[in-house]
C-alpha cells in the first residue's frame, strides 16, 4: 500500500469557506486498487480518532477491501458544511453539530457509530489572568460556534452562576483558536484537545488549562453518512467494513501509544506530549449504548432550552445500527423511546 499525504500541522492552514485545505491521504494497493471500493471519509486533525488513525496505518481498511481518501477540516462542523453540498461519503464530527445538521437536513442523516467520549478531552483554556469562572465576566471567549464547544460553554456558565449574557462569544475556527488567545484577542476557549494543548506550547506564560468538561458534559465524536447512500448494497457494505477495520484499529491504538505518536506527528505535526494528554483520556466506546441515549437526551433537553430544537429526539430516525448489528448485535443498546 502506497500512502500520499499533502501538509502537516493543520492548525497553520488557513480554510476559504467550507473547503477543506490540508491533509488528503490517499489509500490504494497497486494493481489492485481496482478492485477496492472507493469511499470519501471528512476527519479532524486530532487523536481522538485514532482508532480510523490506526485503522489506516496498520492497513485494516485495506484489508477490509477499502480505498480510502482522507480529506481534513478543523472541526466536524465545518466539514459538515461541505458533507451537506453533497460531497463525501462519511463524516466525522461532534454531538451538537450532527444533530443541527440532521435537523437543518430535515433529518436526512444518520449516526453509523460513536467513535471517542469524553470529558477530560473537552478543555476551557485561559490566560492566567482567568483565574475561576467569574473572572470571565465581560470578556470575550471563543468556540467553533455549533460544534461540543457551544454546548460545553453554555453548560459551564450556567452551573458556575454566569448568564450567557455577562459573556462575549465569537466564533473561531479550531486552528485560529490558540494564537487568539496567545495574542490575548480572546481571554478563553472552549474545545477539544489538541487545541488546548498547542495553546500551552505557544505561550506557556499565558495559556493554562481553566477547566475540563468533567461534571459539565460528554463530548463524542462519531462518524455519520447519508440514509440514501447506506441503503445501497455498496453504502451498507462500505460502511459496515469501515466500522470494521475502525473497531480493529480503536483495540490496537489502546495497546499502541508510539504508533498513534507518530502518526500524530507525521500527519499533524503534535508533539508527543499533546497526543498523550488526549490518548490517555480516549474513551473509543464505539455502537450505541445506554450512556449514549442518556448524553444525547441531556443534549436534546439542552437545545429545547436553547431555542436550537422544538421536537422530541428520536433516535430510530438519528441513527443506523446495521452495520454494528452485523458485526456483533452487542454493540447496539436497546433504543429508548423518544427524548
Amino acid at each position: 500500500m502506497r500512502i500520499s499525504s499533502r501538509c502537516a500541522r493543520s492548525w497553520q492552514l488557513p480554510l476559504a469557506g467550507a473547503a477543506a485545505i490540508g491533509l488528503t491521504v490517499a489509500l490504494a494497493a497497486g494493481g489492485m486498487a481496482q478492485d477496492k471500493l472507493k469511499t470519501t471519509v471528512f476527519i479532524g486533525p486530532a487523536p481522538l480518532y485514532d482508532s480510523i488513525q490506526m485503522a489506516e496505518s496498520q492497513g485494516y481498511l485495506t484489508a477490509e477491501g477499502l480505498d480510502v481518501t482522507f480529506s481534513l477540516f478543523p472541526t466536524g462542523t465545518t466539514a459538515l458544511q461541505t458533507f451537506r453540498a453533497g460531497q463525501g461519503d462519511l463524516v466525522t464530527h461532534g454531538d451538537l453539530p450532527g444533530v443541527l445538521h440532521w435537523l437543518a437536513v430535515n433529518k436526512d442523516f444518520r449516526l453509523i457509530s460513536v467513535i471517542e467520549r469524553d470529558s477530560k478531552g473537552y478543555l476551557a483554556t485561559a490566560r492566567k489572568e482567568i483565574k475561576e469562572p467569574k473572572d470571565l465576566i465581560g470578556k470575550t471567549i471563543a468556540t467553533r460556534v455549533g460544534s461540543t464547544g457551544s454546548w460545553f460553554i453554555s453548560e459551564y456558565l450556567n452551573k458556575n452562576g454566569i448568564k450567557d449574557s455577562d459573556v462575549k462569544v465569537i466564533n473561531l475556527d479550531g486552528q485560529v483558536l490558540p494564537s487568539a488567545l496567545c495574542r490575548g484577542d480572546i481571554s478563553a476557549f472552549f474545545i477539544w484537545e489538541p487545541f488546548g494543548s498547542r495553546a500551552r506550547e505557544i505561550c506557556p506564560d499565558h495559556a493554562y488549562t481553566l477547566s475540563s468538561a468533567e461534571g459539565y458534559i460528554h463530548g463524542y465524536a462519531v462518524v455519520s453518512a447519508r440514509p440514501a447512500w447506506l441503503a445501497t448494497s455498496q453504502g451498507r457494505d462500505i460502511a459496515t467494513r469501515f466500522l470494521r477495520a475502525m473497531i480493529k484499529g480503536a483495540d490496537f491504538a489502546a495497546k499502541n501509544f508510539d504508533a498513534v505518536a507518530k502518526y500524530n506527528a507525521d500527519h499533524f505535526g503534535l508533539s508527543e506530549k499533546a497526543t498523550r494528554d488526549q490518548w490517555e483520556i480516549n474513551g473509543r466506546d464505539i455502537g450505541f449504548d445506554d450512556v449514549f441515549y442518556k448524553d444525547y437526551c441531556n443534549l436534546a433537553a439542552w437545545m429545547r432550552t436553547s431555542d436550537l430544537m422544538k421536537e422530541k429526539l428520536k433516535f430510530k430516525e438519528l441513527i443506523w445500527t446495521d452495520g454494528l448489528q452485523a458485526i456483533n448485535p452487542k454493540l447496539v443498546g436497546p433504543i429508548p423511546a423518544p427524548c
